[in-house]
C-alpha cells in the first residue's frame, strides 16, 4: 500500500523482557496501521492466499511442461507465485546469456520479470498475490513463447 510499517513477532518471554516503548521500528503512526489494517482486511476476504497457491500451481505446471520441451531451461521451481526458471547450456552448466536473452524476450513481448541467482542464470517472477486468472494465462503465454525463441537460439549455436 506504500506506508511503511514494520512489526516484531518473538515468544512472549522474549518480548516480556523489554520496557514499554523500548523498540519501534515505524511504530506509532496511525496512517500507516489504517493502511496495514485495509491491506490485510483485503487479503482476507478476498483469499489471496488461496489465488497465490491456486494460479501459483497453474504457472508451475505449464512452465515445467515447456521446460520439458526446451533443455535450455535446466529447473523450475517456485512455491505459490514466487517461480524461479533456471536457464543452463547443452552441458548443463549455468547459462546467464541465456537468461538475459529471456528477459530480453519476455520485455519486448510486454512481460517484466527478473533476472539473478549466484551465476545469473535465473529468472524470477513475482507478480502480486492479486493477479487474475487471464493475466496468469497471458504472462504463460508470453514465457512460453519466450523460452521457445530462447532455446532455438541456443540449439542453433
Amino acid at each position: 500500500n506504500g506506508l511503511a510499517i514494520g512489526g516484531v513477532i518473538a515468544r512472549a518471554d522474549l518480548m516480556d523482557c523489554l520496557r514499554a516503548n523500548s523498540i519501534s521500528t515505524f511504530g506509532g503512526n496511525p496512517l500507516a496501521t489504517a493502511g496495514a489494517l485495509a491491506s490485510l482486511t483485503y487479503l482476507l476476504e478476498h483469499d489471496l492466499q488461496a489465488n497465490a497457491a491456486q494460479l501459483g500451481a497453474r504457472l508451475l505446471d505449464g512452465l515445467r511442461a515447456v521446460a520439458a520441451a526446451h533443455p535450455v531451461v535446466g529447473d523450475v521451481r517456485g512455491k505459490g507465485l514466487m517461480i524461479a526458471l533456471e536457464f543452463v547450456g547443452p552441458d548443463g552448466e549455468p547459462y546467464p546469456a541465456a537468461a538475459t536473452a529471456l528477459l530480453e524476450e519476455t520485455r519486448a513481448r510486454g512481460l517484466l520479470v527478473g533476472k539473478g541467482g549466484l551465476y545469473g542464470n535465473v529468472i524470477r517472477l513475482a507478480p502480486p498475490m492479486t493477479l487474475t486468472r487471464a493475466e496468469a494465462e497471458e504472462a504463460l503465454e508470453i514465457l512460453t513463447q519466450s523460452i521457445e525463441a530462447v532455446d532455438k537460439e541456443v540449439q542453433a549455436r
